[in-house]
């Protein structure tokens, strides 16, 4: 199936992470389409209640630390996760489940302005510690 690239990005755009992260495995199109910044905004931002900062002041902190994918992998979504009180499956800690299953799975609710904070916090910190100033004048 070869679909228009912007009527792919229309219908991805109403996609959660999990699907958007489904969908980047069908073919090399919808992974292109499905590394849209722009996709991974919406998701992001979908979350997020008014946390008294502007977007455009907002995403530019983003955008300057790596990007709104970046943002949702490695930090919206493991606080997103439901912690299990026990790992009784040998699959959890598997490489091939990383998204939540969708049985019975609630509408994630909105964050708020701490949990935006935090995550925006870790993500700067991770760019920090990787810009790595102890090797610079050598």
């Amino acid at each position: 199936m070869n679909l228009d690239e912007n009527l792919l990005y229309e219908v991805l755009k109403h996609a959660d992470a999990a699907t958007l992260g489904r969908a980047a495995c069908v073919s090399k199109q919808w992974h292109r389409t499905a590394q849209d910044e722009r996709l991974w905004e919406l998701i992001c931002t979908k979350h997020w209640a008014n946390i008294g900062c502007g977007n455009t002041q907002l995403r530019s902190v983003v955008l300057a630390l790596g990007g709104f994918r970046r943002l949702h992998s490695q930090y919206l979504w493991p606080l997103s996760k439901p912690q299990s009180s026990s790992s009784a499956s040998g699959s959890s800690s598997s490489a091939w489940a990383p998204f939540p299953p969708m049985i019975g799975a609630k509408p994630p609710a909105r964050w708020g302005k701490d949990e935006v904070h935090l995550s925006l916090s870790l993500l700067s910190i991770r760019y920090y510690e990787k810009m790595n100033f102890g090797n610079r004048g050598r």
